[in-house]
């Protein structure tokens, strides 16, 4: 299997999680993703918290990766590098914020074709 790079990004403005948050990446049909590093930054003039959750298809869970985590006004913070985030068909990596349209998540990886 040869691997195809991408790069997803998304301004969030979803305030709660699951269903409600904000999609910023799906794992296509017949793919696996290894989700290799993921950045967020905070535009706001203040500091403000975010959420990022893992949803998996296979059992249709919201699983958190960080949860309310607080971040200094315009800053930027490197979530995932040097690791891996394994995803299957369907999965998602979606967003929220505490308030307002203040965060951007910036994620980049790996996806490999499944054959049957």
């Amino acid at each position: 299997m040869s691997a195809k790079y991408f790069t997803q990004a998304k301004n969030l403005s979803a305030t709660s999680g699951g269903a409600s948050g904000d999609v910023v990446y799906t794992c296509p049909p017949n793919y696996a993703s290894l989700i290799k590093y993921l950045i967020v930054s905070n535009g706001a003039t203040s500091a403000k918290k975010y959420s990022i959750q893992w949803y998996e298809a296979a059992t249709t869970t919201y699983h958190s990766i960080v949860d309310e985590v607080s971040l200094a006004a315009s800053t930027n913070e490197v979530v995932l590098e040097g690791g891996c985030i394994a995803l299957q068909a369907g999965d998602k990596i979606v967003a929220f914020e505490e308030s307002s349209s203040d965060f951007h998540i910036t994620l980049s990886g790996e996806e490999y074709y499944k054959t049957a």
